[in-house]
């Protein structure tokens, strides 16, 4: 005999209660509430996702793509869930897996924003600028408030050599984040490479006190020092670089800025 299902008010109820949890950033609360929904319900498609968010932020990836299939599989189409398996397969190194979790997401919601800018993340990374490109406007058309895509988008056309639009939206993701270091950072690089150092350095040292340990803002700075003939001060900034980084390095599990 199979058990009840719990039924819907009751259910709607501890995932309220689970997403209050969730946004105060008590993950175990959120959980319990979840997993309550589950043992009554264990197709309730919602709880499912939720789960797998939660699975996703405490860096579990692979049971978050699991328990986003599962969602999937048994519950109405929904574009939110599409999305968080991308970013699952993102994060466990599958960009083909990522880039066609993203396409479903965005077959459901053509107006997903956050899934056009994963989407152009990933095929940043793959190789893609042209496609990728493309993709972040998307994104920013239907969300301009979004400081991470431009920032993505800056750092992408910063690597394709477009620096005059690379500053440009360095500039729209520093207006959006005022404190994102490596806006700051990206924005200081693109500069230099156009030539305006003492623009680029005042860029360089703002990340720097929002973020002392960014070590590429400290290469960026030693650059520019260097171009400015400021040879003993460049020193001190390559220094402080490679101070950085072998910290990282003898933290396990640790990568550089």
């Amino acid at each position: 005999m199979t058990e009840p299902k719990a039924d819907a008010p009751k259910a709607d109820t501890l995932l309220q209660q689970g997403l209050f949890h969730h946004r105060q950033g008590q993950l175990d609360l959120a959980m319990e509430r979840y997993i309550d929904v589950l043992r009554a319900d264990p197709t309730n498609a919602d709880a499912l996702y939720y789960v797998a968010v939660v699975a996703c932020q405490e860096g579990q990836y692979q049971q978050g793509a699991e328990l986003a299939r599962r969602a999937i599989k048994i519950g109405a189409p929904q574009a939110r869930v599409h999305n968080l398996l991308g970013q699952t397969f993102d994060r466990l190194g599958q960009p083909l897996e990522a880039i066609k979790a993203y396409d479903a997401a965005i077959a459901l919601d053509p107006n997903f924003a956050a899934a056009h800018g994963n989407r152009a993340a990933v095929l940043a990374d793959a190789g893609l600028p042209d496609e990728a490109l493309k993709s972040f406007d998307r994104a920013l058309a239907l969300n301009a408030n979004s400081g991470a895509d431009w920032l993505n988008r800056g750092t992408l056309l910063h690597d394709m050599g477009k620096l005059d639009q690379a500053v440009e939206s360095y500039g729209r993701a520093i207006a959006l984040a005022p404190d994102l270091a490596e806006a700051h950072a990206g924005n200081g690089t693109a500069l230099m490479g156009l030539g305006k150092f003492d623009d680029a350095l005042a860029s360089l040292d703002r990340a720097i006190k929002l973020n002392p340990v960014l070590a590429v803002a400290h290469k960026a700075r030693a650059a520019t020092l260097i171009a400015m003939q400021r040879n003993d001060e460049a020193k001190i900034s390559l220094d402080r670089a490679a101070e950085i980084e072998a910290a990282a390095r003898a933290k396990p599990g640790s990568t550089t800025n």
